[in-house]
């Protein structure tokens, strides 16, 4: 990890604990974007293509719906996810963040309809935004030192029912964490249905990651 600035490697040790991620967060909104796009930031575009390919795969003989479409990115950070995702067509984009001010960051892109921030993604979510987009992406949250893989069910809760859940997963918490038994798990138990599973796909400079999108049931 030599080539981590050491913010990026603070944030990787914060054990998930919310008020520590708030306030790293705080001190690290203006300096993000830099340091992430030094940083060959490749997630974005994984993110785009994990998508494309689920919708393809739902819908072999349409084009990709885009325009129109609701989409929650979940844990929006200063909002490079939801720019790719804008460029890329998808247009009627809402997003949160624990982080007011990587909320307050995002909201200066001007693609948002809605941003929020102070949520935790840890813990069910309010009736507002519970089955609130037809797709949620989470890009960069299942990363070390952030949340835990049982929040993947929690944030499956977002969804619409039918709809997508498109996730990124950086390799190092792949390995370190129990993630596989809760994708597993959550398959199994049919909260999750599996379309797209991208494996070792580019996510930074030191690190693959892997990308996946599931249908959620209604």
């Amino acid at each position: 990890m030599e080539d981590m600035t050491d913010t990026m490697r603070t944030s990787m040790s914060l054990d998930g604990d919310v008020d520590k991620l708030a306030a790293h967060y705080r001190t690290w909104a203006d300096e993000y974007d830099a340091d992430v796009a030094g940083h060959e930031y490749g997630l974005p575009a994984s993110m785009v293509r994990t998508l494309v390919e689920a919708l393809e795969r739902l819908e072999p003989d349409a084009p990709a719906r885009a325009d129109g479409v609701a989409v929650l990115d979940a844990g929006c950070g200063t909002g490079l996810v939801a720019e790719a995702l804008h460029a890329a067509g998808w247009t009627a984009l809402d997003g949160v963040d624990l982080s007011e001010e990587m909320v307050d960051k995002a909201a200066e892109r001007g693609i948002f309809r809605s941003l929020r921030g102070g949520v935790d993604l840890t813990v069910p979510p309010d009736d507002t935004l519970r089955h609130s987009a037809a797709i949620v992406t989470v890009g960069g949250v299942f990363t070390v030192g952030h949340v835990p893989p049982s929040a993947l069910g929690t944030i499956a809760e977002l969804v619409e029912p039918g709809g997508l859940l498109v996730a990124s997963f950086r390799r190092a918490y792949i390995d370190g964490t129990d993630l596989t038994a809760e994708i597993e798990r959550l398959e199994a138990a049919g909260t999750l249905e599996p379309l797209v599973h991208l494996a070792d796909q580019p996510y930074t400079m030191d690190s693959l990651g892997d990308f996946h999108a599931w249908r959620v049931p209604g």
